[in-house]
């Protein structure tokens, strides 16, 4: 039932976009990365930990109504790996033995400030651009493992999370166009990686709380894109 509301909404918002100006939809591949108590690296993940980088899809849908700013509304499917086997660094406390895998589908609002004035119709000025995002998520999230030899399997939860990261946009021609996307999703529970018993799901802690790296590469399609003069 969940999965078909989903398609809905995702349809809608194409279809809304082929109505409009100014709307672009695209698609893509990257992978998505685990960081929290079984994977709580600092600057980089080691090799075990990287290795458990997971495939993931993304579908969007964006809004640009001048040259510096964006609107994109995004959904991300992919999953998550990690265990005790992966983290190296020392513990202050006494981890369980745990493996896990987590089903992600997160929803995505975002705002995107683009470097430079970017415009994908006009020959005359920039059809590319650096930029930054960040916004709000919704990600549905349902953990299975083993905790201490005892297989566990929790029921899908919505985390809310808070997205940010980097990107670069190339403009191919006034339809076509690439985008590169490198950010993470912070959510505020240990609700990625742990089951119901841990209390995983009730703790909100604004400094702690698990999270995902994802990494994308987008083909977009633009509808419509032109931009008054400015004088």
């Amino acid at each position: 039932m969940k999965k078909n509301l989903y398609l809905v909404i995702l349809f809608t918002l194409f279809t809304l976009s082929a109505s409009a100006q100014r709307w672009s939809y695209g698609a893509g591949l990257g992978g998505s990365l685990y960081h929290g108590t079984w994977a709580n690296w600092h600057t980089l993940p080691n090799n075990k930990e990287f290795a458990m980088t997971r495939p993931a899809l993304n579908l969007q849908v964006r809004y640009q109504n001048n040259p510096t700013f964006a609107y994109r509304l995004q959904t991300v499917m992919t999953d998550l790996r990690g265990g005790t086997g992966n983290r190296v660094s020392p513990t202050t406390v006494s981890l369980p033995a745990t493996n896990f895998a987590t089903s992600i589908f997160g929803i995505d609002a975002l705002v995107e400030y683009n470097f430079l004035n970017y415009q994908n119709s006009v020959r005359r000025v920039n059809n590319w651009t650096p930029y930054f995002y960040v916004g709000a998520s919704t990600v549905f999230a349902r953990v299975t493992g083993q905790e201490n030899g005892t297989g566990f399997r929790t029921k899908t939860k919505m985390n809310y999370a808070l997205p940010f990261g980097i990107g670069f946009k190339y403009q191919l021609s006034p339809s076509w166009g690439i985008q590169w996307d490198l950010g993470a999703r912070k959510t505020f529970t240990d609700a990625l990686d742990r089951p119901l018993a841990d209390g995983g799901e009730s703790s909100f802690n604004l400094s702690k709380g698990d999270q995902f790296l994802n990494s994308s590469l987008t083909v977009t399609y633009t509808i419509q894109s032109v931009f008054c003069p400015t004088y």
